[in-house]
This record gives C-alpha cells, structure tokens and sequence, in this order.
C-alpha cells in the first residue's frame, strides 16, 4: 500500500527522528504506503493520467464494491467481494472487475499484501508498478514492519473506514482511504491503480498529496460489508 514523496522525505538524512517512530507515523498516516517520489513524478503522471473528465462519472465512483467481506490474512483485515479479487494464487490475489470498485479493491489487496506477506517478490515482480529505486523503497519499509510489535503492527494496519476518488478512468485510478488513527479522527492513505490490460496492479507513484489527520469526512464514502447471515 505505496505513494512515494512521504517515504523518501522520511528516509532523508536529516530526519532526527527514531526509525520505528517515524515509521509509525507514517504506517498510520498511509497504511506504509511508499509515497510518490517529488514533483517531477507528480508532472508525469499527470500529463500521462489527467485528472478531468472521470469516467464513469462521480456516482460509479462514490459506490462501495458490493457484497464486501473483510477478511484475515497475514495479520491484516483484506476486503474480498463481487468486484473481485476473484483468485488468490499464494501471495498473489487477483481477478478484479474493471470498475471503480475493482481498482479500489486491488489498489488496497496489493499495497498490503506486499508488506505483510513473506512471498512480496512474485508480488513486487508481477502486481506493483515501480522503477528500481521504488522497488527498494518497498524493500526498506517492509524490513522495517518485520520489527514492528504486536501492537505498533495493528496499529500501522487498521481497517479503512472510508474512500475517496480523486480521478478515475478505465485505465488509472487514484484513491484516497481515510483510516481510523489513533490520535483520533483518521489518517489518509495515498493509493493508485493502473489496469495493465489484464487486470488492476499497484503503482506505487500515485502522485496525490498528502492530507493532514482530521475528524471530517467530506466527499468520502463508508465502505459497506456484506450483511451477515
């Protein structure tokens, strides 16, 4: 779960801060997402996926994936629904509809899984889209979960409550989930999808900007799990 401008200033030399306190802060902030890497990035992905002009349009967006089921894998709540993933090979979970919904459930599968399961190689290899350097980072930020207790871990992992659509097309999508914090409110994790003629993968550049912890939720829309029998 990756957005790379946040991992590298984190990363940078000059932070005074401890590694598991800076990590925490930014695991809780983002899910560890590995946050897009600087402006120029920002420019690339923009011009390659503008953001006007979503399609299908902001209803399709706004709609939670149907008939999702939060389950528990490598430690982590996962969401399993229609819009996929419709397979799980190993590490590796896959088959999403190509819908808003597909590439918001893949775009959360893929960036946890790739942290928390011990196979993130075949996933690194096969379901994120990342440049060497990206690659690393992931690496970086999946030795450090390893060192994470039982609860800097749950903490660092916790469900997301709610999503927002930044843009969306057939092709890309980018993703903003609100997770509960706690300090109170909710943190934002940075999310991207990319459809890479088969199905949706993780990009790890999403180009969005970071969002400070907050208690509103305006223009986000609550996940709904499937109704219990």
């Amino acid at each position: 779960m990756f957005t790379t401008r946040e991992f590298a200033d984190h990363h940078a030399p000059r932070d005074p801060r401890p590694p598991r306190r800076w990590f925490l802060a930014a695991v809780a902030a983002v899910l560890v997402a590995v946050v897009g890497i600087v402006a120029v990035a920002v420019i690339r992905d923009q011009t390659t996926h503008p953001t006007t002009s979503p399609t299908p349009g902001a209803v399709a967006t706004a709609t939670p994936p149907r008939e999702l089921d939060w389950k528990l894998i490598n430690g982590v709540r996962l969401p399993f629904g229609v819009d996929g993933p419709a397979q799980v090979d190993g590490p590796r979970a896959h088959g999403y509809s190509r819908t808003p919904q597909g590439a918001l459930v893949a775009a959360w599968q893929i960036s946890t899984r790739v942290l928390t399961d011990t196979r993130y190689e075949q996933l690194l290899g096969t379901q994120v889209r990342a440049d060497l350097g990206q690659q690393q980072q992931v690496r970086n930020a999946i030795t450090q979960t390893r060192n994470l207790s039982a609860e800097e871990f749950e903490q660092a992992f916790r469900q997301p409550f709610a999503f927002q659509f930044v843009s969306y097309t057939t092709t890309f999508a980018r993703i903003y989930f609100a997770v509960p914090s706690n300090k109170g409110g909710y943190d934002f994790a940075r999310r991207a999808a990319l459809w890479d003629g088969n199905d949706w993968v993780y990009q790890v550049d999403s180009g969005l900007p970071e969002l400070p912890n907050s208690t509103a939720l305006n223009g986000f829309t609550t996940f709904q799990e499937k109704a219990q029998r």
